[in-house]
């Protein structure tokens, strides 16, 4: 009888190990839900920046597409990104959303892009306001001139990712 119970027991503890990790199908903790794209019109319905903007999908086989708006070197540890950029080139703004292909890489990710990103990637303007958040395996950089203050900060889209992800970060 000891011995059945000890197996019941021991089945019961296996289930709860393997029920913590059902999240996700490789028992990784994942992101804000839905596409990039759908994050991204998330974040803007939580701030409107009132700038024309166009969405692009970031090739990740062009890696001086993936530098300029990324600012990483290789796309080796990402599985997608899209940027947010204005149509008018003279207003130093970009949003870039990264999903990176395993989530244990997404603070050296974060950190890799806030160091290799190009603030002055624009011709006569710079984004001195910067900011990288993540929440598990997506990826916020943030970027704009602090001219437009009145209107929008870095701060500001930190806040609305904050809000798309239930409050919490994992880096900020």
């Amino acid at each position: 009888m000891k011995k059945k119970l000890w197996l019941v027991l021991l089945a019961l503890a296996a289930l709860s190990l393997f029920a913590g990790c059902a999240g996700s199908a490789d028992g990784m903790a994942q992101g804000p839900e839905g596409s990039l794209e759908e994050i991204l019109e998330q974040i803007y319905e939580k701030k409107n920046t009132g700038l024309e903007l166009e969405t692009v999908t970031v090739d990740l086989s062009d890696a001086d597409m993936v530098k300029r708006y990324t600012g990483l070197d290789s796309a080796d540890l990402i599985s997608e990104a899209v940027a947010s950029e204005p149509m008018i080139n003279a207003q130093a703004y970009s949003m870039v959303l990264v999903r990176v292909a395993n989530e244990k890489d997404t603070a050296s990710v974060a950190a890799a892009m806030k160091e290799g990103i190009d603030q002055r990637k624009w011709i006569c303007v710079e984004a001195d306001d910067l900011r990288v958040a993540a929440d598990g395996d997506v990826i916020m950089l943030f970027m704009v001139t602090s001219d437009l203050s009145d209107t929008i900060t870095a701060q500001d889209m930190v806040d609305a990712f904050r809000e798309i992800c239930g409050g919490t970060l994992s880096v900020e």
